[in-house]
């Protein structure tokens, strides 16, 4: 019987480097790979293995291809057998095609998912290996990204071991005989998400790394430290605090990448660092008392700094999991400062949404008085505060310091004008009484605030929009005739030009005239 598998399957091996049997070739291997039996899986595995550099690509493509057919159909039955096909295909990553080992990191991912019953040091010891070791650029390209995959699928990466990889990573980026600095980037992005950075700080030690190769010529090194970067600010948004600040300064200078793809992930993750919360903002809770402190020890309930890496671990998981989109970075329970903040810039950006011929027309400045009355039960004096706020006084600095083109000047001309007019007709009138009162406490304050009245008839109304009419055709015509202007000028150029041409020719007959009488 194992005879007769062999024969089969090289069989389908040879007519897997023919164009016109190719197709059958695969799909009888697929078949014979789903239905195996246990007992012929080492005949099939070392027909596999078999193969090597002399065979055709596609050859040793659909031999990578059948062991994540493999794993898929028969899981954990392969598990004696992990380490035999963990070693074909490292020994596959120094393959010339790409698309061999696009393959490897496919089956890697397959095993990783399927075979779950030996621990994940099985996957980790090998891989890593090859990536310390291999000096071949493909087969460290290879190497981290199968590394990846293998995280990425593994329903448990075990993440304290991850995180003792991390420094060994930060040195191997720095060694310049590593040729696949991006790959590596993304394996601890993918390490990040794991939630290996939540063991021994090595979040705050992990930042300046990635920071560094922000600024690198290489645009997929950007791209990936940019990724790590996110993954970082989503999982350990709690330890970043104290970088917040340096990092933000940093994305900024950096968002405007040349290449598309980069300027993608490096927006999100400038929208994922600005969640973080800053310095100030961790405060610390008000104490508690000891029997609350003792209800919440007997419940089960701990606080949110109590949790242990393990913990957070396990939250890194479900994070992972999910995918990282711009939209869904921010959390619900956002900092009172960080929206009021942002509250703030939407006002002051709202205010300069009118263009500058209309934006004095529209509303006039209302002035918000505030009046307290101190009533002491001695002197009996009132203590009258007015504010006057003006909101407008910004943009005006603003508008100061640009310099306005020519038609830009002439509509300011107009608003200024139409800005006398409208003081003609009248302008908003604020008053405000002080009654006193008598109060038996002592320093009683009766406040009286936001009296604000807007005297203004219909016909004042009717005035301002005529106002506005004048204008706005007083505009049109303008530019109607500049563009009269402007075409004039290019006639006049080109009755110039043919005036020149037509001179031109009258001589040229005149020589010709003169040519035949001699």
């Amino acid at each position: 019987m194992a005879q007769n598998l062999k024969h089969r399957v090289f069989t389908c091996l040879t007519k897997l480097s023919d164009r016109d049997t190719h197709s059958i070739a695969v799909s009888e291997l697929e078949s014979i790979a789903r239905t195996l039996e246990p007992a012929h899986y080492p005949t099939f595995l070392s027909c596999i293995h078999s193969t090597d550099t002399s065979d055709k690509s596609p050859v040793r493509k659909q031999c990578v291809n059948l062991l994540a057919i493999l794993s898929e159909n028969h899981g954990n039955a392969l598990s004696p057998y992990l380490s035999k096909m963990l070693s074909s295909i490292t020994r596959r990553l120094r393959d010339p095609d790409s698309s061999v080992r696009s393959a490897c990191v496919n089956s890697v991912a397959a095993l990783s998912s399927h075979v779950t019953k030996p621990p994940f040091l099985s996957f980790l010891k090998p891989l890593a290996d090859a990536l310390f070791t291999e000096q071949d650029p493909n087969a460290q390209i290879g190497a981290a990204l199968c590394l990846a995959a293998a995280i990425d699928a593994a329903p448990d990466p075990d993440p304290a071991r991850l995180a003792k990889l991390l420094p060994r990573f930060e040195k191997l980026l720095k060694c310049e005989s590593f040729k696949a600095k991006a790959a590596l980037l993304a394996l601890m992005g993918t390490v990040v998400s794991a939630g290996a950075a939540s063991f021994n700080g090595a979040s705050k030690n992990l930042v300046p790394c990635l920071v560094e190769f922000l600024r690198r010529e290489d645009w997929t090194a950007r791209k990936a430290a940019a990724e790590a970067l996110l993954s970082l600010a989503v999982v350990e948004r709690d330890t970043l605090a104290e970088c917040k600040a340096g990092c933000l300064k940093v994305f900024e200078s950096r968002r405007y990448d040349k290449v598309k793809a980069v300027r993608e992930v490096m927006n999100q993750m400038l929208e994922a660092w600005k969640q973080i919360p800053d310095v100030s903002d961790e405060a610390s809770p008000p104490p508690r008392s000891e029997s609350s402190s003792k209800d919440n020890a007997s419940d089960g309930r701990h606080a949110l700094g109590s949790k242990t890496p393990c913990a957070a671990g396990l939250e890194a998981r479900q994070l992972r999991k999910k995918p990282i989109l711009a939209g869904h970075l921010t959390p619900s329970d956002s900092s009172s400062a960080i929206s009021a903040r942002k509250r703030s810039i939407l006002e002051s950006n709202g205010n300069k949404t009118n263009p500058p011929i209309f934006r004095k027309l529209d509303h006039k400045k209302a002035l918000d008085w505030k009046v307290e009355i101190t009533v002491p039960n001695v002197s009996g004096a009132f203590e009258v505060d007015y504010k006057e706020t003006d909101e407008n006084v910004p943009e005006k600095r603003n508008v100061e310091k640009i310099r306005l083109s020519k038609a830009e000047t002439k509509r300011s001309l107009f608003s200024k004008n139409s800005d006398d007019k409208m003081h003609k007709f009248g302008g908003t009138k604020s008053e405000s009484r002080v009654v006193p009162c008598q109060e038996e406490s002592p320093g009683s304050t009766v406040v009286v605030s936001n009296v604000t009245d807007f005297p203004r008839n219909q016909k004042e109304c009717e005035d301002l929009a005529l106002i506005r009419n004048q204008l706005v055709q007083i505009e049109k015509q303008q530019s109607s005739l500049l563009d009269l202007l402007q075409a004039a000028s290019q006639l006049s150029n080109f009755l110039f030009a043919f005036r020149d041409s037509l001179g031109a020719h009258k001589m040229e007959c005149v020589l010709w005239r003169h040519g035949c009488m001699a």
